[in-house]
């Protein structure tokens, strides 16, 4: 009985240990999955990061706790210590090296939920950044999930969200003036929505000159539709001015007239949805995202003003004191429709 007692008693630490660590790690996979509703874009990475580091605490304590000879225990601790650094070492690994690129990516924050990016064939917007992973939702509506390795050993091009240039490139004929030819282009480009256009000669071909125009887009969230919309003002505008639009080498054996002109006959558009840009419908979740990104912000700010107007009320007395918690409690009340506005949105993107 003596030494069952003595047993007993020595596994009671280790014991208690695995509960709390096992209760803790059960509390804070709940706390920050509800947590991460409000961060926007952080609560994944910071769930995965805080929820690796406390298991490994939890680790080692087991290890100290554990009723084991001495050098046995210091054998332990070494060998998971050797462990550790030989998987940060190895980061060659798929899993350990993705972890180290999210760390760097997180470092460097060259972009965040919402942006546009593209990484080598992948265009999208970002809709999910973790650990290990980062999803993008293409052009089709489909989500990518790109391994951080691959966005971290890769260039990485992020649309600006203040605005980007659109362009368009085509060859036209030695014979067309090319002060005319800047013109109509320059028009295209501002019926097409972008703003400071300005066109540039890119090649003196051997049959023809490469002409581009570019122009700036204000609003990104149209950036997907912007290129076929320059591109069928660019077609609009030539054709109505009487510019073909032909290879050097276009040949048609038919016979024709001398006068005849390959150009389509140009009408008004009879859809007039066909200006609608596919944006809006392709990227509803990174749409979401975004707005969950802005409203995240703003509570940033309301929190960092109610803390100065307590901070006030405390110092103040009197009816400036009642006005200024009046307005404390206004404040509180806008922070309370914020937070449910993202758990709403934080809903949707989930579903």
């Amino acid at each position: 009985m003596e030494k069952l007692i003595e047993i007993v008693l020595s596994l009671l630490p280790m014991t208690v240990v695995i509960v709390i660590g096992g209760s803790l790690l059960g509390f804070l996979n709940r706390r920050l999955a509800r947590k991460s509703k409000e961060l926007a874009g952080e609560g994944t990475f910071r769930r995965q990061m805080v929820f690796n580091f406390i298991a490994l605490f939890f680790v080692v304590a087991i290890i100290v706790t554990a009723p084991i000879e001495d050098a046995t225990q210091s054998n332990l601790i070494s060998l998971f210590g050797i462990a550790v650094t030989a998987v940060i070492a190895l980061s060659s690994t798929t899993l350990a090296s993705n972890a180290m690129a999210g760390l760097m990516l997180r470092a460097v924050r060259n972009f965040k939920r919402g942006d546009y990016i593209r990484c080598g064939d992948f265009l999208g917007r970002v809709t999910e950044r973790g650990l290990f992973h980062t999803e993008i939702q293409n052009e089709r509506s489909d989500l990518i999930t790109l391994p951080n390795l691959h966005l971290a050993t890769n260039p990485v091009t992020v649309i600006r969200p203040s605005g980007t240039f659109v362009s368009a490139k085509l060859s036209l004929s030695y014979d067309l003036q090319h002060d005319e030819i800047e013109k109509h282009l320059i028009d295209a480009a501002e019926h097409a929505g972008l703003v400071e256009p300005f066109v540039r000669i890119r090649t003196l071909g051997d049959f023809s000159v490469t002409y581009e125009v570019s122009g700036r887009l204000g609003d990104t969230k149209k950036f997907l539709g912007s290129k076929s919309a320059l591109h069928r003002a660019v077609l609009d505008t030539l054709h109505r001015a009487g510019v073909e639009i032909v290879s050097p080498t276009f040949m048609n054996r038919r016979q024709i007239t001398v006068d005849r002109a390959f150009i389509p006959e140009v009408k008004a558009p009879k859809d007039p949805t066909r200006d609608r840009s596919p944006d809006s419908v392709v990227f509803d979740k990174a749409d979401q995202v975004e707005k969950v990104e802005d409203l995240r912000a703003r509570l940033t700010a309301l929190d960092k003003e109610i803390a100065e107007l307590t901070a006030k009320v405390k110092a103040t007395e009197g009816d400036e004191a009642e006005k200024i918690q009046e307005t404390v409690f206004l404040r509180q009340r806008i922070r309370e429709r914020l937070v449910e506005r993202i758990t709403d949105i934080e809903k949707k993107v989930g579903e």
